[in-house]
């Protein structure tokens, strides 16, 4: 429902890329939310009203979400939390943690508060921006998306009264 919401607003055709991702899930040792593998087939790689992109499976590896994801990893500290990211850490298997799935301009960076063991649908949103510090929301990844662009309300997220014709461009 959410990605249908997005994509009429943006007046985007659905995509229905075919992505591998279990090559993607098996590298971060959990599964990811189903809606968020539904936004990523359907617009791909790119970025909503010149503000959002959405890290996904990405052969030149410039919105690669697992190589995102692993250089993060790889620059913070085995235990404890990292000063990165602090009061979080990077989701690493077995362990609770950050694992990005998009970014945004004025260093916005949206993550989902991870735990294999946890159905990936009730992960927690975690994002932090300028001027605003870590956040915690729950709702489904496409909600999100779709409040970003559209609500004018979803302070202090929205883009909406900025960017009141939500859009999507594609990447190469």
């Amino acid at each position: 429902m959410w990605i249908e919401r997005i994509a009429e607003a943006t007046h985007w055709e659905p995509a229905r890329l075919e992505i591998s991702w279990n090559s993607v899930e098996e590298e971060l040792g959990t599964a990811l939310p189903e809606d968020y593998k539904k936004l990523a087939e359907t617009f791909g790689k790119g970025e909503f009203s010149e503000f959002m992109r959405i890290l996904t499976v990405d052969a030149t590896r410039q919105f690669d979400l697992v190589r995102i994801w692993k250089t993060f990893l790889d620059g913070g500290p085995e235990n404890g939390p990292d000063p990165a990211f602090k009061p979080y850490r990077m989701y690493q298997p077995g362990q609770r943690g950050l694992i990005p799935w998009a970014f945004g301009e004025m260093k916005c960076s949206y993550f989902w508060l991870a735990a294999a063991e946890e159905d990936p649908a009730n992960w927690t949103i975690v994002t932090q921006g300028d001027p605003y510090p870590w956040q915690e929301v729950s709702m489904s990844t496409s909600e999100f998306v779709y409040r970003v662009l559209t609500d004018p309300e979803f302070e202090p997220f929205s883009i909406a009264r900025r960017m009141p014709e939500p859009d999507f461009h594609p990447m190469d």
